[in-house]
């Protein structure tokens, strides 16, 4: 498997597959854009496979079955592996699997992982495994826990089944309890290099490197999007006026164009976080209100009155 920019990452990975010391808890924590989900997502297809091949043989049947799974994780087509339950005479979306029994991906619900999705992969980690040696769940942006949803996931953590590993994806450490810190292998991903970057992009752009802070996937969002950057970059600001005048444009944009605008506010949210610009309990309800925001695209949300609620809580 090539890594570009985190060749240290994949010797490390390897050396614990080949000493047979990967611990029950790994956390991939970084930047965003720079391989920590596809990272999980292979090295955990090794942890699975029935030849006990470090990143995967790719042949036996539990490769097979969870390759088809990480394709559909990754392309964003979700709909045949989401799976809910029924509470209060509503689904409530818990994580996707596939037809790996062993295997279950949680993101987040909106901005945030929900307790339900927790309890639920609390009940998964005590299965026993059917079709490989070992089960693994893979939590992304596991930053977006909710203090109860982290608190809840640190009970398994605490004493985790012996054959059920968690690979937790992070954009950084200070977001996550420092109680579940302790219970995890931390593993850094650093931002792409120049080089590794722009050979990803397939062109030399300095300017976008920099505003994406080395995000290749980030990079992608931001090349064509100049006026929902003006947008966010006048919100920042948070003076009223210019708050307002976004409030009045906000609505006329294309719902892919909303939710870009939505990602690059979270992100200024997680750094200012992590600079220590906030504290965790406004950095809780401001993250909130955001993932209220995304799930009311496309339902007819007044995008604009959202915006100035949001500002009243954010400034």
């Amino acid at each position: 498997m090539k890594l570009l920019n985190q060749s240290s990452v994949k010797g490390f990975l390897e050396k614990l597959h080949a000493k047979d010391r990967i611990p029950n808890a790994l956390l991939f924590y970084g930047p965003p854009g720079v391989g920590k989900t596809l990272t999980a997502l292979n090295f955990g297809k090794g942890i699975l496979c029935l030849k006990k091949e470090a990143w995967g043989c790719g042949e036996c049947l539990s490769c097979k079955e969870f390759e088809k799974i990480k394709e559909k994780v990754l392309s964003g087509d979700w709909e045949g592996l989401s799976r809910y339950e029924e509470k209060d005479g509503k689904k409530v979306f818990l994580y996707l699997s596939g037809e790996h029994p062993d295997f279950i991906f949680v993101p987040p619900l909106g901005s945030s992982i929900k307790i339900d999705q927790v309890r639920a992969v609390k009940e998964f980690a005590y299965i026993k495994p059917a079709l490989s040696h070992r089960k693994l769940i893979i939590i992304d942006k596991a930053q977006t826990m909710t203090r109860e949803s982290a608190n809840a996931l640190l009970k398994v953590l605490e004493e985790p089944p012996h054959d059920t590993h968690f690979i937790l994806t992070a954009q950084g450490k200070e977001q996550l309890l420092q109680t579940i810190l302790s219970r995890t292998q931390q593993v850094e991903f650093k931002p792409l290099e120049e080089e590794a970057f722009y050979k990803l992009l397939g062109e030399e752009n300095k300017d976008l490197y920099e505003s994406s802070a080395g995000s290749y996937t980030l990079a992608l969002k931001l090349k064509e999007k100049k006026e929902v950057i003006q947008l966010v970059d006048n919100f920042l600001t948070l003076d009223p006026a210019k708050v307002y005048e976004v409030s009045q444009k906000i609505d006329k944009l294309a719902e892919e164009d909303k939710e870009l605008f939505l990602d690059l506010l979270e992100r200024h949210l997680e750094e200012t976080f992590l600079k220590k610009g906030l504290n965790y309990d406004k950095f809780e309800m401001v993250l909130g209100r955001l993932g209220e925001l995304r799930s009311g695209l496309g339902r007819g949300l007044k995008f604009s009155l959202g915006i100035l609620s949001l500002y009243a809580l954010w400034r």
